[in-house]
């Protein structure tokens, strides 16, 4: 008669491993040099361009064209703010909102792959464990979840007017969220940034008083090997 040997991993088990495998090995690749790089170079060019530029996607025409900023930058607005946004661009206004979204298509993928990059390669130098770490390093993407969201309303109330979109009042919903989510990842990345800072900064410190008084660290191991050699 033949035994079977049940493993002594069960498939819930293994699938488990691996799946913190993948995590950590994408959280180990978002946090390298190799990828922070590009990402920051990629971030900072689009983001001054969309921001500050007069190009024809960039929220400075659409705030130029329309004579106030778009629901897409402010902290919420109601379904009326959409629609009375959408009526005071007039058909060039909407013409530049709607080129602004073309290119908003791309901005929450590359804000959400810079700053967990970022979160990445800062938290990597902490004792946090790699759970907390990957739930971190998440945020950012969840935040670009939400703009995608509010992009996607977006499109249906330029679609829809002059009518007014039902979803117009999600919009400020998705939006709210979205800041909220990318602000509380900056604010865990300065955090983590202020906390590498001062331990830093303390690492300085303690290296110049040990530079400063070398015979008081030697004096103090000959003492203890002193005590450590006399009888008890």
């Amino acid at each position: 008669m033949t035994m079977q040997h049940s493993s002594s991993h069960p498939p819930e088990q293994a699938g488990g491993r691996a799946q913190r495998s993948r995590r950590d090995l994408l959280v180990r690749s978002l946090g390298s040099w190799r990828f922070w790089i590009p990402s920051a170079a990629v971030f900072f060019v689009f983001a001054a361009i969309f921001f500050q530029s007069s190009a024809p996607f960039s929220i400075s025409e659409v705030e130029s064209a329309c004579g106030q900023a778009p629901p897409d930058v402010q902290n919420f607005t109601t379904g009326d703010d959409v629609s009375g946004f959408l009526d005071a661009c007039g058909a060039d206004g909407r013409a530049a909102y709607r080129n602004m979204q073309i290119a908003d298509l791309f901005y929450p993928a590359v804000y959400g792959l810079f700053v967990a990059s970022s979160l990445a390669l800062s938290l990597a130098k902490t004792s946090l464990s790699s759970r907390w770490v990957s739930r971190a390093v998440a945020l950012p993407f969840v935040g670009a979840g939400f703009d995608y969201v509010e992009n996607t309303f977006a499109w249906i109330a330029l679609a829809s007017h002059p009518g007014d979109a039902s979803t117009n009042s999600l919009l400020g919903l998705a939006g709210t969220a979205k800041t909220a989510t990318y602000w509380i990842s900056g604010l865990v990345l300065i955090g983590t940034l202020v906390v590498l800072a001062a331990r830093r900064f303390r690492r300085m410190i303690g290296v110049r008083k040990a530079d400063r008084h070398p015979g008081d660290v030697v004096g103090h191991r000959s003492s203890v090997h002193v005590d450590a050699g006399a009888p008890r």
